[in-house]
């Protein structure tokens, strides 16, 4: 199984942002336990460091961005795959760019919780609670 984690749940997670971080850190828990291949975007392990230096020294963001590439491969992402996003009809270029990277991908799901988001993507998108539901841990 490949599944792609949109940006929204690796921030819930680095950031602790509450009532979501249970969901979010739960969703990559059970990816592991499942042996499924995870990914991220590039953008979104951008942007991840960006917010991480925010009150950290660089020395610090830097090693979490190394936590994060313990466990997530990054998607792609060419030209070839920023224009295929921009082809895609997204009202927000940035999801069009994280559905684009999941195909590059190759993924099977993206999770996130704005699924709503995602209607136009050719992986169809769980929001991680539905991923839990569905997937269950091994004994």
């Amino acid at each position: 199984m490949r599944i792609f984690f949109d940006t929204n749940i690796l921030v819930d997670v680095l950031l602790d942002r509450k009532p979501f971080v249970a969901d979010s850190e739960g969703a990559i828990l059970r990816c592991e336990a499942l042996g499924a291949e995870m990914f991220i975007a590039w953008h979104g392990l951008a942007t991840a460091y960006y917010l991480l230096k925010r009150g950290r020294t660089e020395t610090e963001a830097l090693a979490e961005v190394d936590k994060i590439l313990a466990w997530a491969r990054v998607a792609d992402g060419t030209d070839a795959h920023a224009r295929h996003a921009r082809s895609l009809g997204f009202g927000d270029f940035e999801d069009a760019l994280q559905a684009a990277a999941a195909e590059a991908c190759s993924a099977d799901w993206i999770i996130t919780r704005n699924t709503q988001d995602f209607a136009l993507s050719a992986v169809s998108a769980l929001a991680p609670t539905e991923f839990l539901r569905r997937f269950s841990a091994p004994p």
